[in-house]
C-alpha cells in the first residue's frame, strides 16, 4: 500500500477516534504555535504534525523512505494546579503509549499500511507545557514508519517527454 501525508492523517484520526479515551484530533496548524489553541478542541486531545520523510538510506537500485511522524496527546490543567499537572501528565503519557501500543499492533496485519514498517523502538517521547495561552501539558511522541518503497519515474509527468532516465 501507497502511504502519503493523507493516509499518516486518515490513520492517526481514526486512532484518535476510535480511542474511547481520546476526545478530539486534528492536524496541527503553525499558526496554533504562535497563538491560541483551537476553541473546538475537547481534551484530552490528539494533535498530529505533518511528518518528514528522509531518503538517505536508499540506494540505486532500491528506494527507502523514512518517515517521521510526530503527534502530542494534550489535556488541560487547573492553571498553577500542581497536583492536577502531575495527574494530566500521567494521563497524556498512558494515552500516547496506549497508540504506540495500538501502532505495533496494526504493523502486524499483513493488509495493514504499517505491516513491517513501523518499530516500537524508533519512538521517543517528551514532556511538553505549559504551552499556549491555555497552558497545555501533554506528551509528544515521535517515531518512524520505515520501509522500501518504490521511487518511480514516469515520462508522462515530464513535458519535455523524455522516454529514458539514464
Amino acid at each position: 500500500m501507497d502511504i502519503d501525508h493523507n493516509i499518516i492523517v486518515e490513520y492517526f484520526k481514526s486512532l484518535s477516534e476510535n480511542h474511547k479515551r481520546i476526545n478530539s484530533f486534528f492536524r496541527m496548524d503553525l499558526t496554533e504555535i504562535m497563538s491560541s489553541f483551537r476553541s473546538t478542541a475537547e481534551f484530552p486531545c490528539l494533535v498530529l504534525e505533518s511528518h518528514e520523510g528522509d531518503l538517505s538510506d536508499s540506494t540505486v537500485q532500491s528506494t527507502v523512505n523514512d518517515r517521521t511522524f510526530a503527534f502530542t496527546i494534550y489535556e488541560k490543567p487547573g492553571k498553577y494546579d500542581y497536583d492536577d499537572q502531575n495527574v494530566r501528565l500521567a494521563d497524556t503519557e498512558n494515552l500516547g503509549l496506549s497508540v504506540i501500543a495500538r501502532m505495533k499492533h496494526d504493523a502486524t496485519l499483513p493488509d495493514h499500511f504499517l505491516y513491517n514498517k513501523f518499530k516500537v523502538n524508533t519512538v521517543t517521547y517528551t514532556k511538553v507545557g505549559p504551552v499556549f495561552n491555555e497552558h497545555l501539558y501533554g506528551y509528544r511522541f515521535v517515531g518512524s514508519i520505515y520501509g522500501n518503497e518504490p521511487l518511480n519515474y514516469d515520462p508522462l509527468d515530464w513535458s519535455d517527454n523524455p522516454d529514458k532516465c539514464e
